[in-house]
């Protein structure tokens, strides 16, 4: 796991030594084991290296094959390296010389061209040169785990794992893009393509974008998709039941340290059963709270105690003052998302790390075996939706707003009201992408400034709705579809690899193993969620079988969200005080400061529930205040090394 950047000239020109090492740089954190940068007329390679195989000088990148035609720079882990390890060998008669999974991407590109990443069992993010073909190849493994983002300014093309090593080049533009704010504000993150800044993009998942002489080109070679051809529930246990033993045993390859993020729900449970060790040594971790709601380490200890694991319970502090803590979010999301869990597990990152460097999560679960309850609202919305027409759909999303004030529950009951009534307002058939939205569009036309007014009539679903009404299948094919390809790689997987990689933290996620995934997409919705409304009833079935606790199996999904309207009135209240009172100004031209102003204090005063509309505002006003003081986070500058390897 690793930190990649470096730039790419059409006119063959080399990169200026010092911008390049500063991009390597902002990117430290993510690789602190070791660093070093290649530049050769035309680009410029670099990379942060966290060590987690073959821990030598020999795994050190940017990596080339033995003749030097091809380059590497590359941030992952590639599972199914032995296997293509051995085709390679017997195949092309390639002979290798380390143990790191790096090593195929070189020589699997000699073998197959741009096709090696259709052959890629794992999480990746990798940049390639090709120095006879002068070919630069930017690629992204298929559900998007891992971050690439690239920028085209007239002849040069910036790349990076976070938008603070583009932008650690001072010949790079920044601009806030307003359609990337938008929808950053309705959805909090922008999408799969798109970022919150004018000319800078991100890599699709499962896409190959190669330059040659000024030329792109784009090749998608993998996605999400559902065929729904097993309908027996025994018999996709049983087939279930092989492949998980078999994906998870492989995610645990390593060198150094490996652990497992245990909440106590369905979806860690089962990393945990099917990555534990005989000997129970296999550490666990859970993020514990001092609010029951949110406390999920008696279940957690239950199934480690099952499975004869240690379990390491890690105090979550909500402090007094979580200002700092917010504004390390905001600096390494580089504005991009604003996940209310990303507190929690910025803190839970920090502690895990201090013990192991690779840990397994369950993410992915619910997009893929249907653990969200808007699945179930969705067929619902179909029921309901023709009672009422949109307006008045709308109207009573607006009244049973109004009725929020106080509390600090997870959700509240007036929160999911008027979310569930927006959402139909929306329509039936695109109620499910609207059911999370952060700033209601009631709200837009007197909250908009001059940069933003114009986007008033942009719808900004526009691109999760066109997953679900583009994709095969009845409504909850479509909406698991929409998920896969929009929600989970555009606003969850963000998180995941922001505030574990902000610690030097690999997260692996059996989950969205491809084989996982393509197994997921091949099972009947009947079987994800049952006819009875049982969430998760394929994983539930499977957890039973492998003697899970049934206090895991038949208990009811808790989440990971933080109380915002609690940790806004109180723990954040100085920070949102600064940003909405004194600071307002910094929001300008894209928020109305005395509109933003009058939201923050109805909501400080219990009079209105304002949390999910302040909070990716808060957000944008933070990464505003910290971008024009120069405060943010300090990148601490690695022993960086020039790379030789005879171009």
């Amino acid at each position: 796991m690793c930190g990649i950047a470096g730039i790419y000239s059409s006119d063959r020109r080399l990169a200026c030594e010092r911008s390049v090492r500063a991009m390597v740089a902002a990117l430290h954190h993510r690789g602190p084991d070791d660093s070093s940068v290649l530049i050769a007329p035309g680009v410029a390679l670099g990379h942060a290296r966290l060590a987690i195989r073959d821990l030598s000088v020999d795994g050190r990148q940017p990596f080339a094959d033995p003749s030097g035609r091809v380059i590497v720079s590359y941030n992952g882990e590639i599972y199914n390296d032995r296997e293509i390890r051995t085709e390679l060998a017997r195949d092309f008669g390639f002979t290798f010389r380390t143990s790191c999974d790096t090593e195929i991407i070189p020589l699997g590109y000699l073998a197959w061209g741009d096709r090696i990443f259709d052959r890629l069992e794992g999480m990746f993010a990798v940049a390639l040169w090709d120095r006879d073909e002068r070919r630069l190849i930017l690629a992204r493994d298929g559900i998007g785990i891992k971050p690439l983002y690239y920028a085209e300014d007239r002849d040069a093309v910036r790349f990076a794992s976070e938008i603070k090593g583009i932008f650690a080049d001072p010949a790079q533009p920044r601009h806030v893009s307003a359609a990337g704010l938008h929808a950053f504000f309705a959805m909090g993150y922008v999408g799969t393509r798109d970022t919150t800044f004018e000319g800078v993009h991100q890599i699709a998942p499962g896409t190959v974008v190669t330059y040659c002489e000024g030329k792109r080109t784009e090749r998608q070679f993998w996605r999400p998709t559902r065929t729904a051809e097993i309908t027996s529930i025994d018999d996709a246990t049983v087939e279930l039941e092989q492949l998980w033993r078999k994906v998870v045993s492989d995610q645990l390859v390593s060198d150094v340290p490996v652990g497992v993020l245990l909440s106590g729900g369905i979806d860690s449970t089962l990393v945990a059963l099917g990555a534990n060790r005989p000997d129970g040594k296999l550490p666990m971790f859970t993020a514990s709270f001092a609010n029951q709601e949110f406390d999920e380490t008696p279940l957690a200890r239950t199934v480690a105690d099952a499975i004869g694991a240690k379990l390491r319970s890690v105090q979550i502090e909500m402090r007094t003052d979580l200002g700092d803590l917010l504004a390390q979010v905001v600096h390494h999301y580089d504005g991009q998302s604003c996940d209310e869990a990303s507190l929690a597990l910025l803190l839970l990152s920090q502690e895990v790390r201090k013990n192991v460097t690779v840990a397994l999560t369950g993410d992915g679960g619910d997009e893929f075996f249907a653990g969200y309850p808007t699945y179930a609202a969705s067929k619902w919305a179909a029921r309901l939706g023709p009672l009422l027409p949109s307006g008045a759909w709308s109207q009573v999303g607006q009244l049973f707003y109004a009725f929020g004030a106080a509390g600090r529950k997870r959700l509240p009951l007036s929160a999911i009201a008027f979310r569930f009534a927006f959402g139909m307002a929306a329509g039936p058939n695109e109620a499910h992408a609207c059911w999370r939205r952060y700033v209601p569009q009631f709200m837009l036309s007197k909250l908009y400034g001059s940069a933003l007014r114009p986007l008033l009539d942009e719808d900004p679903f526009r691109g999760y709705k066109a997953e679900i009404a583009n994709a095969e299948g009845d409504l909850i094919d479509r909406c698991l579809v929409a998920d896969q390809r929009w929600h989970l790689p555009a606003g969850l997987l963000p998180k995941s690899d922001a505030m574990s990689m902000a610690h030097s933290l690999e997260l692996r996620v059996p989950f969205l193993d491809r084989r996982i995934m393509d197994f997921a997409g091949r099972c009947h919705a009947d079987l994800l969620l049952s006819r009875q409304g049982e969430k998760k009833a394929l994983l539930r079935r499977l957890a039973r079988r492998l003697k899970a606790p049934s206090a895991v199996t038949e208990g009811a999904k808790r989440g990971f969200n933080a109380p915002l309207a609690g940790l806004l009135r109180h723990e954040l209240r100085s920070t949102a005080e600064r940003i909405f009172e004194r600071e307002a100004d910094a929001l300008a031209p894209f928020i109305i400061a005395d509109e933003a102003r009058r939201l923050w204090r109805e909501h400080a005063e219990y009079r209105r529930d304002h949390s999910y509309a302040i909070w990716p505002i808060l957000h944008f006003g933070i990464s505003r205040t910290l971008s024009r003081s120069a405060v943010s986070a300090p990148v601490t500058s690695a022993n960086l090394k020039m790379l030789d390897v005879g171009t």
